[in-house]
């Protein structure tokens, strides 16, 4: 039996339904459970103005976050670089053989790492036990699970430990302690691999000013984005009519409102969030291009390289396709008060600016990724890409450009650029690379065998094991390279996908953030 293209034959399956665990932190109340107790054990004190909610001065507190209702929260912003030392500590309790603590963790604003540790402590007096040390929580709400094969047989109570020095909020929520099946770790893979230079990175637009109460939503869509594709995004945020604005960069996008996002210069795709972008991601590319490392500036003159290739003959005697770029640059000025940003956002579902103040002062903001020019933003830089191209050849484009006085150090800057169809305005693939970094492109892992460790096919079905949480997308090829079926989502750990297919052999990719993993399959 064939596959219908897009059909999935068989509902997704999700390994590791756990029992009933052992305990449960419920906040469902609105407030901590009786037997769990909330510490600021040095007494540092967050700074209360960075708040409109979460702030305590007992070291955790519930509130409310996105659409998970109560979650434990602990504010961390204090204005200094001492470590916090905020604990919450749930009820003794004795462990059991085979019993794993889990939860759920993010560091609400991407900004501002927090960091903890999880420690058993001992009923007996003893030293505690550290179980886990997290150095910098991710902003994207992450799943861990943990053994708690050290401390079996003992009477202990688990405490988590919020060490930042400079964070602003840590959530917690889904904390448990019981036997969990098929359970994964939450390690990342760390396989390597090489370039794929015909991967699609997307170039998002983003309009945005500090005046502006709902352009925070903008940061909350990119958030979004960069956890999905990470290293695929390339963000480019033009500021209007404020400390960063650019004025000519704006007028060439035609915009009227802010915030206004754009995926690749598509102008159909243009809204005020990402709800327009779907039907742009999957568009095939005939154009690949990356940057060579950039060398410091002379004064503040940069020199750059980049090299783009073909996977087909393109007649360019018109000079459609040329090369473009921008030059962006980030800003944090803590004691400038141009650099406070308003925010109206006060829904549960607007994450860190349900809790950051309506107007955010500067030591808490970080404007990222902002344009600087715009000579060749739009018009691309003239016989940049040969009459004629063909596939297997790379070809090489130098020009220069100065860094303008807004960015005050030339050496922090950021070079986007891209190849740019003239006739359209669109963009059809981009790289970026700052100012000494080594350009790394996107890691593809190809191999021959069956299984690739988070990506495993067999002729009854496919498995992929990421952390929960994670974005992927699942296509599967035919020997020729026809896409024959597709499957994206949201990682709950380890997920199968079962298959009809005719005998032969298949192309199985993995897409996530970071990673693009694939392996051939033999039906028989």
């Amino acid at each position: 039996m064939t596959v219908a293209s897009g059909a999935v034959l068989s509902a997704l399956q999700i390994h590791g339904a756990p029992e009933t665990p052992a305990y449960i932190l419920n906040l469902t109340g609105g407030c901590l459970p009786k037997g769990v107790e909330a510490a600021n054990v040095n007494g540092l004190l967050p700074k209360k103005t960075a708040y409109k909610r979460g702030y305590t001065e007992a070291g955790w507190t519930v509130d409310r976050l996105y659409s998970l209702g109560y979650v434990a929260v602990t504010p961390t912003f204090t204005g200094d670089q001492e470590s916090c030392e905020n604990t919450l500590t749930l009820p003794p309790m004795k462990i059991e053989a085979g019993q794993r603590l889990r939860w759920m963790a993010q560091s609400l604003y991407r900004h501002f790492s927090e960091s903890y540790r999880v420690e058993a402590v001992m009923a007996d007096g003893r030293a505690p036990v550290i179980l886990a040390e997290i150095d910098a929580e991710s902003y994207v709400p992450t799943s861990h699970h943990i053994s708690l094969a050290p401390i079996e047989g003992e009477e202990v109570s688990l405490r988590f430990v919020c060490t930042s020095s400079k964070g602003y909020l840590l959530a917690m929520w889904d904390v448990q302690v019981g036997e969990f099946e098929g359970e994964q770790s939450s390690e990342e893979d760390s396989s390597n691999g090489s370039y794929d230079p015909f991967m699609r990175k997307y170039l998002v637009d983003r309009g945005t000013g500090m005046w502006c109460v709902n352009c925070p939503g903008g940061d909350l869509v990119m958030d979004e984005l960069l956890a999905l594709y990470g290293d695929r995004i390339i963000a480019v945020n033009t500021h209007v009519n404020d400390a960063l604005g650019n004025q000519e960069y704006w007028n060439e996008l035609e915009w009227y409102s802010v915030p206004r996002l754009m995926l690749n210069r598509i102008k159909e795709s243009a809204a005020s969030g990402a709800n327009n972008f779907s039907p742009y991601y999957d568009q095939p590319t005939s154009f690949a291009i990356h940057i060579d490392e950039i060398p410091a500036p002379q004064e503040r003159m940069l020199e750059m390289t980049a090299h783009v290739s073909v996977s087909e003959a393109i007649d360019n005697g018109d000079g459609r396709y040329r090369l473009g770029y921008v030059l962006t640059g980030d800003f944090h000025e803590p004691n400038n008060p141009k650099f406070a940003q308003k925010n109206n956002l006060s829904q549960p579902m607007a994450g860190p600016y349900f809790y950051l103040p309506s107007n955010i002062p500067a030591e808490l903001m970080y404007y990222e990724d902002v344009t600087l020019t715009s000579d060749a933003a739009f018009s691309g830089l003239e016989g940049s890409l040969p009459a004629f191209m063909e596939p297997g050849k790379e070809y090489e484009v130098r020009w220069q450009a100065e860094v303008p006085e807004l960015l005050s150090d030339p050496s922090q800057a950021r070079v986007v650029a891209y190849v740019l169809d003239t006739t359209t305005g669109e963009i059809q693939n981009s790289d970026a690379l700052r100012v000494g970094e080594q350009p790394t492109g996107i890691v593809s892992d190809v191999r021959e065998t069956e299984s690739s460790g988070i990506l495993t096919a067999t002729h009854e079905g496919i498995s992929i094991r990421l952390k929960a949480g994670e974005g992927y997308r699942l296509d599967i090829y035919n020997p020729a390279g026809s896409l024959i079926d597709s499957h994206s989502g949201i990682s709950c750990g380890c997920e199968v996908f079962q298959y009809q297919t005719t005998p032969g052999i298949y192309i199985i990719t993995l897409t996530t953030a970071h990673t693009q993993t694939s392996c051939k399959v033999a039906v028989h």
